[in-house]
């Protein structure tokens, strides 16, 4: 994982990043059978970079924080 760094960024890119955790949370919604997944804004900035970089496989786990609940988290 990356270090993480504060910066300003046009409010367009905090959509877009926005964007990208509700298409994750859904995917692993329904991959996975559960009905809440949460990804912090930082595993989000992390996929949208890997993607950017041409790398689609990523590693993760999901945390189980309830019966059908989670975190999202890479390793």
């Amino acid at each position: 994982m990356g270090k993480q760094i504060q910066i300003r960024v046009d409010e367009s890119l905090a959509d877009i990043l926005t964007r990208v955790q509700k298409e994750i949370a859904e995917d692993f919604k329904k991959q996975y059978n559960l009905s809440e997944v949460t990804i912090y804004g930082t595993v989000a900035s992390q996929v949208l970079a890997a993607k950017l970089k041409g790398n689609n496989v990523l590693n993760f786990t999901i945390e189980k924080t309830g019966l059908n609940k989670g975190v999202l988290k890479l390793k």
